[in-house]
């Protein structure tokens, strides 16, 4: 069945489609927002007040509204992608965009004049807020990580782990099972292990070996003899041996099980977990990390400090200075563009310098953990999102600029929104606190925290300047998509759900 709607009663389902969304989006912004129950069939009811979680569990049963939905979700969803904060905000632009742009098209304004406006007042905006950005200090960036994490005792704790792995591809955040929330710290390199067989683990789920011998292919080794002078070392010297391959005849497996059991020896067989260039680079790694050299053409014999082995993961302990290393992965990442590539690279280089790090996010309830685990979430983005420097939070940044901009600007109103909305979700008076802000020539802020006017130089209301643009990019870009789009054609055959929409369709 297709169904198409064009010119005005499209704009009225895009206005109520961003309603739908924005509404208990923009209910949750700031220290005081409000939380939303997220009731579905897939997951049990939860409670949370993340801007993303919520917008992208808002959904509708008219197809059409549905249709405008997704693509205001990608707002929220692609800022989380880039910097993973900023999220509410980006929505509450999306929606004061939209206002101020279909009161202007009343007034008889072209869609696309206010799009042509719109990306010329971005482009502008974005130098007034670089401008008034700085590098962070070390104690803002503690501040950073309090204020977006939610709470101090957990941007005490994203803060204490950033600080020590320094790479956020190095770190992993997921729920656990008791009530404090526990960091595990791995120094060395991480790998899934599959292991020849699970016979090799015997009795045991772990298997811990002290400077093991590690021999480094990316062949199927599918003969004992292609081997059999490294295990005749090992023999000899009494040492364990570690052989990472792409995998094993199975009469090998059940000679080196044999080899084991009579000589009291221990030959571990591990098959590469990743393919194609991943499996290479894994090998390389590995082959570095253990001072390897060639034993023969394609296969490399080297020495680990330590090696863990369980059913998950394999863990590589090393002495070796990899710093000259590092540089050549940093200089392939330059070479990068495809962001799931770049990710698996800088958690190679976060395994050669500091580590990994692992935090298991506690609570009373799972509802609890997995709101907690949100705010971690966020908090560890934007600590990472520094680069281009911190600006006041709050949405008093974008105050700032709005102020700045003299003449007729779409977006003058609009900025100041963001800030308006923290204000009013504190049930506080607006207008009382900005006039306070402005007359102080924005040295002052208010935190809603601990409910006082404070110092700019002695504050913790402090945002990343790449989350004020990715916010504000995001908004601009999903609101001009609407804005210059005429028509909306349904196209699908759907049971039980009412294609004949209230606005004439």
């Amino acid at each position: 069945m297709k169904k198409i709607v064009s010119s005005k009663n499209l704009d009225k389902i895009i206005i109520e489609a961003v309603n739908l969304i924005c509404n208990p989006v923009e209910s949750s912004i700031g220290p005081k927002g409000t939380n939303s129950i997220i009731a579905s069939t897939d997951l049990p009811t939860f409670i949370t007040n993340d801007g993303v979680t919520i917008a992208r569990n808002v959904e509708s049963d008219d197809l059409c509204i549905n249709a405008i939905l997704e693509i205001l979700k990608e707002s929220s969803i692609k800022t989380d992608e880039l910097v993973g904060d900023g999220t509410t905000t980006s929505l509450v632009l999306v929606k004061s965009i939209i206002e101020e742009s279909y009161k202007l098209i009343n007034n008889g304004i072209s869609k696309y004049e206010i799009n042509n406006e719109l990306i010329k007042e971005r482009n502008e905006i974005v130098k007034y807020l670089k401008n008034i950005s700085h590098k962070p200090s070390e104690k803002e960036k503690r501040s950073i990580a309090i204020t977006s994490s939610g709470k101090r005792e957990y941007g005490e704790i994203i803060y204490e782990v950033a600080t020590k792995i320094k790479n956020k591809n190095g770190i992993k955040i997921t729920t656990g099972t008791k009530e404090s929330t526990k960091v595990i710290y791995f120094k060395g390199y991480e790998i899934d292990t599959i292991i020849a067989s699970d016979y090799f683990f015997k009795d045991s789920n772990l298997i811990e070996l002290k400077n093991p011998y590690i021999l480094v292919t990316n062949n199927k080794i599918e003969d004992l003899e292609i081997i059999s002078d490294i295990i005749n070392e090992c023999l000899d010297r009494k040492k364990d041996l570690v052989i990472l391959a792409d995998d094993y005849d199975e009469n090998l497996i059940n000679n080196v099980l044999a080899i084991n059991y009579d000589n009291d020896l221990n030959i571990y067989l591990l098959k590469n977990p990743e393919y194609g260039i991943r499996k290479f680079l894994i090998s390389q790694d590995i082959a570095n990390i253990s001072g390897a050299k060639i034993f023969k053409e394609d296969y490399y014999f080297g020495v680990l400090k330590e090696i863990k082995i369980n059913k998950e993961k394999t863990t590589m302990c090393f002495d070796i200075n990899a710093k000259d290393y590092v540089n050549k992965i940093n200089l392939a990442i330059n070479d990068l563009n495809d962001e799931f590539d770049i990710e698996f690279y800088q958690r190679r280089k976060s395994m050669l310098e500091n580590g990994l790090a692992l935090i298991e996010v506690g609570g009373k309830t799972n509802t609890e953990i997995r709101e907690t685990k949100m705010h971690f979430d966020d908090a560890i983005n934007a600590i990472f999102s520094l680069d281009d420097g911190v600006s006041l939070g709050g949405g008093i940044s974008y105050l700032e600029v709005a102020e700045k901009l003299n003449g007729k600007f779409i977006l003058k109103n609009i900025l100041e929104k963001p800030f308006k909305k923290i204000i009013d979700n504190a049930t506080l008076d607006y207008t009382e606190i900005k006039d306070e802000i402005v007359k102080s020539n924005y040295k002052k802020v208010y935190n809603l925290i601990t409910d006082k006017f404070e110092n700019i130089d002695d504050t913790t209301v402090l945002d990343s300047t790449k989350v004020l643009i990715s916010s504000l990019n995001s908004a601009i870009s999903i609101a001009s998509l609407l804005l210059t789009t005429n028509s909306l054609i349904i196209n699908e055959k759907v049971k039980n759900i009412d294609l004949n929409h209230e606005f004439n369709i």
